[in-house]
């Protein structure tokens, strides 16, 4: 069965056993895309924040900061969650300032 899914919808792409899973709250979907082809096609609010996860930066509720390891982000009205590496840390928390200046 092929979905035909809102941009908005979308959580997460994050890159598992069997392929690229796109997460929305409730479910995951396969998707035949690698992870840089949707970097590149995906539109602004979707950021790369590890090597194995791309996230849509409009859904995120917190950012639990760990210091010496990856940082847990939680999104809204969903047990899903998803580790943002030290190297993707600072340019996920600009870009989440630049959105928050131009709300």
């Amino acid at each position: 069965t092929e979905y035909y899914l809102m941009l908005n919808e979308i959580l997460f792409f994050e890159t598992d056993g069997s392929g690229i899973s796109a997460h929305s709250k409730a479910d995951a979907y396969q998707t035949r895309y690698k992870l840089y082809e949707l970097e590149d096609i995906l539109p602004g609010f979707f950021m790369r924040v590890s090597k194995s996860t791309i996230l849509n930066t409009n859904h995120i509720y917190s950012i639990n900061r760990n210091l010496t390891s990856s940082s847990a982000v939680a999104f809204y009205n969903t047990h899903k969650q998803v580790y943002v590496s030290r190297y993707y840390y600072k340019p996920l928390i600009s870009k989440l300032e630049e959105k928050r200046l131009h709300q």
